[in-house]
């Protein structure tokens, strides 16, 4: 069989799983790639891994964000050519289409980038089950027309002593406007996809001013650091909406 110019082949086992961490997470550092990976045990060598992702870079289905580069280190992102790739394998998203003029705001960066170190965390302690990401939850929810849903940015069902719990996380870098946040406890309370919410932030003030905002939804919610939670998982010290703000470890909120 001959191929075109500049024709490159792809393998549905080691490059569509590279193409759909990189996709779902939205923008991701190599080194987080490459742990993901490693976690699935889709058992791929570093070495492999590399020359992968530099050919498909090379493809143009992923691209390296030029806007981050105060980062220090690549961080790279699916592009139209990649999504329609991945959909001519059938990995189709509403959410995020092939037609998207824009995959990510550049605002939007390091908040991917904590989620999946949130999802690493987790990972690494060899207590998650699954994880879904937003664009995977916000393409369910434009199906589930008669379902109250948020699009969380994050589901992760994790065991919890040997039982399955599914919970929510949301990651807050900056704060929201009090009417934003009465939206969001409205869509809170009538959500029926999740038992309870944990809300991760970037500072102490942001916690707290989270704290004060959700304390009137009827939805169990815990606060708590985001670098704290990626030490401490289910040990983490949460703060809780309840009447009297109680302070519990996370295991607690989600068990309760």
């Amino acid at each position: 069989m001959r191929y075109y110019k500049g024709y490159v082949a792809l393998s549905d086992a080691c490059d569509v799983p590279i193409l759909l961490h990189i996709r779902n997470a939205r923008a991701i550092y190599f080194e987080q790639l490459k742990e993901l990976i490693l976690l699935d045990g889709n058992g791929l060598a570093s070495a492999s891994l590399r020359w992968r992702v530099a050919r498909i870079e090379k493809a143009g289905l992923i691209q390296r964000l030029s806007d981050q580069r105060h980062l220090g280190k690549p961080v790279f992102g699916i592009t139209q050519s990649g999504l329609a790739f991945l959909e001519s394998r059938g990995h189709f998203l509403l959410s995020l289409p092939s037609t998207a003029e824009q995959m990510l705001h550049p605002t939007q960066v390091p908040h991917a980038l904590e989620m999946v170190n949130i999802r690493l965390a987790l990972m690494k302690a060899g207590i998650l089950r699954s994880w879904k990401t937003d664009l995977e939850i916000a393409s369910r929810n434009l199906v589930l027309e008669t379902l109250a849903t948020k699009d969380f940015d994050a589901i992760a069902e994790i065991d919890v002593d040997g039982i399955q719990r599914c919970y929510a996380i949301e990651y807050e870098r900056s704060p929201k406007s009090a009417a934003r946040y009465r939206a969001i406890r409205e869509v809170l309370d009538k959500d029926m996809t999740v038992d309870a919410v944990l809300y991760l932030t970037a500072n102490d003030d942001i916690l707290y001013l989270l704290a004060l905002e959700m304390r009137g939804a009827r939805k169990r919610i815990g606060f708590a650091l985001s670098e704290s939670f990626r030490q401490s998982l289910l040990d983490t010290r949460t703060l809780t909406n309840t009447q009297n703000s109680e302070v519990v470890p996370l295991r607690d909120l989600i068990e309760a």
